[in-house]
């Protein structure tokens, strides 16, 4: 009988964290993203991105999109996650939606990103980078 409640709690425990995507680790998938763009390192920030994000658009566009972007805000200065949570995508995958303040050395933007887990990999789904009103 003992052995049966503890194999419940083991499996309760076990199945309490399944099916979401870790906080800390979306955070830090983010921030590497960030980091990668601000470094100019173009070529590299696929490997973020979810497959079906990675095949709306060419490396070759993405690439005059974030000289663009860097051209108009500037190096980053520093970033800080102002909003995280927990929810789902409208095919019910657990998704943690991510919210940063990042501050450049021309002006300042708030940056929306989704992350989900694909093959086993945290990966960015959507991405939305707009200028701070101030």
């Amino acid at each position: 009988m003992k052995k049966s409640i503890v194999l419940l709690a083991v499996i309760a425990i076990t199945c309490f964290g399944c099916g979401k995507v870790d906080q800390g680790k979306a955070k830090t998938l983010v921030e590497g993203l960030i980091t990668t763009i601000d470094k100019g390192d173009y070529a590299n920030t696929s490997k973020f991105y979810t497959d079906e994000f990675n095949s709306g658009e060419s490396p070759d566009i993405r690439t005059q999109k974030y000289k663009d972007l860097k051209d108009a805000f500037g190096n980053v200065t520093g970033m800080e996650c102002i909003s995280m949570k927990d929810s789902t995508d409208g095919e019910d995958r657990p998704i943690v939606k991510l919210i940063y303040r990042v501050k450049h050395s021309k002006m300042a933007s708030l940056e929306a990103y989704s992350v989900v887990s694909q093959n086993g990999d945290y990966k960015v789904e959507s991405q939305d980078i707009k200028q701070e009103k101030m």
